[in-house]
């Protein structure tokens, strides 16, 4: 099942429906798997033409983790929202058992310590989803997406923690 076409189609035909949510499960898998993932789910929301992305974690890990996840469901948000000729609104996380590995607390101490910079602006240069027939989803090649005035610190290094 292509989910993210059902829910492109589902913008298109039912913006006002409460039921646009993708699952990132697939419970038949999960005996295969180290860990579950620990993002289950993700549901839109669209009301007078603005569009909301609510994300469900079942585990946070906050430090390595959670900036990854704000920004990828960021983008998310914007790249359905525009593809969708609606305006971006409210990114949404609900998260489960947020932590922060004890071998990061020196990490996080060195990235609190950092002045605060000007976030960047996302510029896409793609336009509404062509229809494709229902069964196909234009996807944007890299290239058509953009941070301008990005200005990063340096990386700090964490090694991943697998908890249990």
């Amino acid at each position: 099942v292509d989910q993210l076409v059902n829910l492109v189609n589902a913008i298109r035909i039912n913006p006002h429906s409460r039921r646009m949510l993708v699952s990132a499960w697939n419970p038949a898998d999960m005996d295969d798997m180290v860990l579950p993932p620990c993002h289950y789910g993700f549901q839109i929301y669209i009301n007078n033409g603005v569009m909301d992305l609510m994300w469900q974690q079942r585990s946070v890990d906050v430090f390595l983790g959670l900036p990854y996840d704000i920004a990828m469901y960021g983008l998310l948000l914007e790249m359905l929202a525009k593809g969708s000729n609606l305006i971006p609104g409210q990114l949404i996380g609900q998260l489960g058992d947020c932590h922060l590995y004890n071998n990061h607390l020196e990490q996080a101490r060195e990235y609190r310590r950092r002045p605060k910079r000007a976030l960047p602006q996302l510029e896409l240069s793609v336009g509404v989803f062509p229809d494709l027939g229902g069964d196909e989803l234009y996807i944007p090649e890299a290239n058509e997406i953009k941070l301008i005035n990005y200005n990063p610190y340096a990386a700090i290094k964490a090694e991943l923690s697998v908890g249990k």
